[in-house]
C-alpha cells in the first residue's frame, strides 16, 4: 500500500484547523464583549387595585399571599409615569434596534457624530423592552389578572403555578446593563433634577446590623458615610430610622418598630425567593424558613441572623462591590456612575438643542433596599428623570421625549464603547468613559452578567 503524504498547503490546511479547534473556546470568550445585552425598563404600569390578595405584587410562599399593593406609578394631572415611561422606553429601544446585528448602524452612527469628533466604534447590542405597552387602560384592565405582566415578582397564575415577573424576566435575559425609567409625583426642593436610585454594598448594609445588634454603638458609619441621606418613606421618622429599618428588612424580612425592635407583625418576605435566578433557596425554603430557626438566614432576631447561603455569599461578593461600591462617582459603584452618566446624555441631548432649566442637574441619588438594582446582576442605572407636579417635566413629557431617548440611547452606547463628547455650553457633560465590564469575568467560561441564571 502507498501511502501519501499531504502537500504544503494540505499541511498548512490542518495546522489551522487545530489552531482554531484549540482557541475557539477562548476566542468566542475574548469577543462576547463586542455584543451586549440592555433591557430598557419602563416603570410600573398595570392597576393598584384591591384585593390586593388577587392584584398585588410581591408573592409570598410562606403565606400564600401577596405582601404588597401593585403600584401603578405616579399621575398628576392626566400625566402618567407608567404611559410617558413607555413612550420614552420604546424610543429608546427603536434606536438601539440600528446597533443590533443587522440593524441600520448608519443611522445610529449619524446620530453619534452630533456627539462627538471622534470616530465612534462598532459595537452590537442586543436588547429588550421588560414589558408591553400599557396605555390602552381599558384593554387591559378587563383581563382576568391586569397585573400579571407588570409585577416586579414572580406570581401565581389561577392553576396555581408559578409564573415569571418582570425581574425575572430581566434575568433570564442576562443584560450587561438594565435602564429603568421611572417619574415622580413630587419631591423636596433638594431633589431638584434628575435623581439615580441606588442600593449600598452589603459592606455598609452589614454595619447597620450590627448596630442593631448593640455590637456596634457610634453611629458614625452612617453619618460620616455619602450613604447618610437615606430614603425617607415618612417625614414621622428620620432619615437614619429608616435605615435601621431597612437593614432589619435587607437581612430579616420583617420591619422593624420605631423602637428599633423587630416588629414580627411585619413581615415583608424573602425576596429574593420571590425571583427565579440562582440566588434563591432550593426547594423545600419555605418549610425551613417557617420557623425562624435561630442561628440560621431565616431568624427574626437580630443576632440570631446568619448570612449563609448562595444569595448572602453573591451579596459579599466582589461583583457586588463592584456594582454597588466604590466606583467613579465615589461611592455607589458602577450602577451609580452608569445612572448619572445617562442622565448627564439627558441633560446634554436637551441643551444641545437650547432647551435649558434650572433643574437640568445631577441631583442627589434615592438610597434604599430598592428591589430591581438588588435582585438583578445587570449594571443598573435606575433614574428619575423628573417630577409630574413641575411645569418643566411636563413640558419635556409633551415636547422633548425624542432629544430624551435619543440621550438615553447615546448614553448606553457610550457606557460600552465610550466617546469623547464634543465640547459644547452646557452645564453637564457626561464623562464619556466606558464600564470596564472584564472585571465582571468570572472563569474563561462565563461571566458576572451570564451566572445570575447559568446552569
Amino acid at each position: 500500500m502507498q501511502i501519501c503524504r499531504p502537500d504544503g498547503y494540505v499541511v498548512v490546511f490542518l495546522s489551522c484547523f487545530i489552531l482554531l479547534v484549540l482557541f475557539i473556546p477562548q476566542k468566542t470568550v475574548k469577543y462576547e464583549f463586542n455584543l451586549y445585552r440592555v433591557v430598557v425598563d419602563p416603570g410600573h404600569g398595570g392597576f393598584a387595585m384591591y384585593p390586593r390578595d388577587k392584584h398585588g405584587d410581591r408573592f409570598d410562599l410562606l403565606s400564600g399571599t401577596y405582601l404588597d399593593i401593585f403600584r401603578e406609578g405616579a399621575s398628576y394631572r392626566g400625566y402618567h409615569e407608567h404611559e410617558y415611561m413607555y413612550e420614552v422606553a420604546s424610543k429608546v429601544d427603536e434606536l438601539l434596534a440600528c446597533c443590533a446585528p443587522g440593524g441600520d448602524y448608519a443611522k445610529f452612527y449619524r446620530i453619534l457624530k452630533k456627539y462627538t469628533d471622534e470616530e465612534p466604534a462598532r459595537v452590537y447590542i442586543s436588547h429588550m423592552l421588560s414589558r408591553d405597552d400599557s396605555r390602552d387602560r381599558d384593554a387591559i384592565k378587563n383581563r382576568n389578572d391586569p397585573n400579571a405582566e407588570f409585577r416586579l415578582f414572580d406570581y401565581p397564575d389561577d392553576n396555581g403555578k408559578m409564573r415569571q415577573g418582570r425581574i425575572s424576566r430581566i434575568n433570564k435575559f442576562s443584560p450587561h446593563l438594565v435602564v429603568s425609567l421611572h417619574l415622580g409625583g413630587w419631591a423636596p426642593r433638594y431633589y431638584r433634577g434628575l435623581n439615580a436610585v441606588i442600593v449600598p454594598p452589603y459592606e455598609f448594609m452589614h454595619k447597620g446590623l450590627e448596630y442593631l445588634r448593640g455590637d456596634r454603638i457610634s453611629t458614625s458609619f452612617f453619618f460620616n458615610q455619602p450613604y447618610r441621606d437615606w430614603f425617607v418613606e415618612s417625614v414621622r421618622r428620620s432619615g437614619f430610622s429608616w435605615f435601621k429599618n431597612d437593614v432589619s428588612m435587607y437581612f430579616t424580612g420583617f420591619r422593624t418598630k420605631p423602637s428599633e425592635v423587630i416588629d414580627t407583625r411585619a413581615f415583608r418576605g424573602y425576596r429574593y425567593n420571590m425571583v427565579k435566578w440562582n440566588y434563591a433557596d432550593g426547594a423545600g425554603w419555605a418549610l425551613a424558613a417557617k420557623f425562624h430557626k435561630h442561628n440560621s438566614r431565616y431568624a427574626d432576631t437580630y443576632k440570631g441572623f446568619k448570612s449563609e447561603g448562595a444569595f448572602w455569599e453573591r451579596e459579599k461578593s466582589k461583583y457586588e462591590a463592584y456594582r454597588r461600591g466604590k466606583g467613579s462617582e465615589g461611592y455607589g459603584g458602577d450602577n451609580l456612575y452608569a445612572s448619572n452618566e445617562l442622565i448627564r446624555y439627558i441633560l446634554y441631548s436637551l441643551e444641545m438643542r437650547g432647551v435649558r432649566h434650572h433643574d437640568h442637574r445631577v441631583a442627589p441619588p434615592y438610597i434604599s433596599i430598592w428591589s430591581l438594582p438588588l435582585h438583578v446582576n445587570a449594571i443598573t442605572a435606575f433614574l428619575e428623570i423628573g417630577y409630574l407636579n413641575r411645569s418643566h417635566t411636563r413640558y419635556l413629557l409633551r415636547s422633548r421625549t425624542d432629544e430624551i431617548a435619543e440621550g438615553i440611547a447615546v448614553g448606553i452606547y457610550s457606557l460600552f464603547a465610550g466617546i469623547k463628547p464634543r465640547e459644547r455650553k452646557v452645564r453637564q457633560v457626561p464623562d464619556g468613559k466606558r464600564i470596564d465590564l472584564e472585571k465582571y469575568r468570572i472563569t474563561n467560561e462565563i461571566d458576572y452578567f451570564q451566572s445570575v441564571t447559568a446552569k
